[in-house]
C-alpha cells in the first residue's frame, strides 16, 4: 500500500505545482499588460530574453527563484500587487503609479506667435 500512496502523492505535488505555474504565469501576463510593457520590455527590465517570458507566461516552464524576485520587485515599482485567494484563484490590486505615465508636451511648431501689436517694443 505504502507505494501506491506515493505515487498518489506525488501526482498530487505535481498537479500542485503545475496549477502554482500556470497562476504564476496568469500574474506575469496580467501584470505586463497592466504596466504596458511588452515581453521584449519585460525581459529587459529583469535580465531575460523575450522567448524565456514568453515560456514563463504559457507556464511551460518553472521560474528560479532569482526570476520570481525579479518580476515581483518589478510588480511592487508598477503598483501591482497580487492577492492570492483560498480558491486557488488570486485578486490583482493595482494602485494608481500603474496608470501614471509623465505627460510630456509637444513641441510647437512653426514660428512663435508675435505678441498683440499693443505690446510690442
Amino acid at each position: 500500500m505504502p507505494v501506491e500512496n506515493t505515487t498518489a502523492d506525488q501526482h498530487d505535488l505535481a498537479h500542485l505545482m503545475r496549477l502554482e505555474r500556470m497562476a504564476f504565469a496568469a500574474k506575469v501576463r496580467l501584470a505586463r499588460a497592466v504596466a504596458g510593457l511588452s515581453q521584449s520590455d519585460l525581459a529587459a527590465r529583469i535580465g531575460m530574453t523575450q522567448r524565456s517570458i514568453h515560456k514563463l507566461e504559457q507556464g511551460g516552464t518553472e521560474p528560479r527563484r532569482s526570476t520570481v524576485v525579479a518580476i515581483e520587485m518589478l510588480w511592487r515599482e508598477c503598483g501591482i500587487e497580487f492577492e492570492d485567494l483560498g480558491d486557488g484563484g488570486f485578486r490583482a490590486l493595482v494602485r494608481a503609479p500603474a496608470f501614471v505615465r509623465p505627460v510630456i508636451a509637444a513641441p510647437r511648431r512653426g514660428r512663435p506667435h508675435a505678441p498683440p501689436a499693443g505690446l510690442r517694443s
